[in-house]
């Protein structure tokens, strides 16, 4: 009798022991979820780092994207307050990610968010932060946007958008994409009264485009009133583009770059492309004659009106087929 009992009792073990471990097994990435979400849970303050949204399935430091787009988006739905990237550390991506409402996403000193791959590096919606990082892309391949709003979201004067003290480089040398995109299509989608402040684009095809298209059925789109302080532009085929029209239905207008400094090299073609109206341009722009050519550096299209531009740009390099523009 009591050797049929032990040997219940040790079959009764060996049965909870395989449940268990096939428990675990089925449970794994629910499991991992729990344990990441209560360990941010437990810090303290609104301030969350990326290495808690690390688990054995996202863990490969070849790629930080995942970790970090979890972080955001813990973040916006416990209404903490901010992402944070640890000082002095690389994290490399392979996909972009969003900065979601109400998140700030910063950087610590000297951290780095490493571009490898082709495709849209961070999408920003209405009323997040960019602040303090250095975004570097890597790969010769990338044509797409670093820093993207779109006008869906509706970017009204009270948004509190901000993207300040960056640094956007492609250290590819190939010259393409574009470190800083806006784009308005869409029945009444708009970008305005967004700040961004203290940025250097180096490296691009285009470092800044303002792009809006007529979403027809009678609505208007515009980008109009962002304020663009302190950029640095350095040895980009293009500085500043601005697409669209002098009025609705697609408009750019009353936008203001106020302590521009733009440094121009043998691959800088353009300085400005403009299609719009009140817009105004001050700063400093160095080495022209590295531009290759004869061609003007300023363009102002026959879409164009009461712009000012006060740089110093030789006349004779500005073509302007608008209405009352000024420089």
């Amino acid at each position: 009798m009591k050797v049929k009992n032990v040997l219940i009792r040790y079959i009764a073990i060996i049965v909870i022991n395989i449940a268990v471990v096939l428990y675990l097994m089925w449970n794994t990435d629910i499991w991992g979820s729990a344990h990441v979400e209560q360990k941010s849970l437990n810090q303290q303050g609104d301030t969350v780092e990326v290495e808690d949204f690390i688990t054995s399935e996202n863990g490969q430091t070849e790629d930080y994207s995942k970790a970090i787009q979890q972080a955001i988006d813990f973040c916006a739905v416990q209404k903490k307050e901010k992402v944070k990237l640890r000082a002095n550390k690389v994290y490399t991506i392979k996909s972009g990610f969003t900065v979601k409402k109400g998140v700030e996403l910063e950087f610590g000193t000297n951290s780095v968010l490493s571009v490898k791959g082709n495709y849209r590096v961070l999408t920003v919606e209405k009323d997040s932060v960019i602040r303090n990082g250095t975004i570097q892309i890597m790969d010769p391949v990338f044509q797409s946007e670093v820093i993207f709003l779109k006008g869906n979201d509706q970017y009204d004067a009270s948004n509190k958008t901000r993207i300040e003290d960056m640094t956007i480089i492609n250290k590819s040398k190939s010259n393409k994409g574009t470190g800083l995109s806006l784009y308005a299509k869409g029945k009444w989608h708009n970008i305005s009264f967004v700040l961004f402040e203290n940025i250097s684009i180096a490296g691009f095809k285009t470092a800044i485009q303002l792009k809006t298209e007529n979403p027809g059925a009678g609505t208007y789109s515009w980008i109009n009133a962002n304020h663009f302080g302190n950029m640095t532009i350095d040895d980009c085929v293009t500085g500043i583009q601005i697409i669209g029209s002098i009025t609705i239905p697609n408009e750019s207008s009353g936008n203001l770059f106020t302590g521009l400094q733009v440094q121009l090299t043998e691959r800088s073609k353009q300085l400005l492309i403009a299609d719009s109206s009140y817009n105004k341009f001050d700063g400093m722009v160095w080495d022209v004659q590295r531009v290759t050519g004869s061609g003007p550096i300023v363009l102002f299209s026959a879409k164009t009106e009461n712009n000012k531009l006060d740089m110093n740009v030789a006349a004779k390099l500005i073509s302007d087929k608008g209405q009352n523009n000024s420089y």
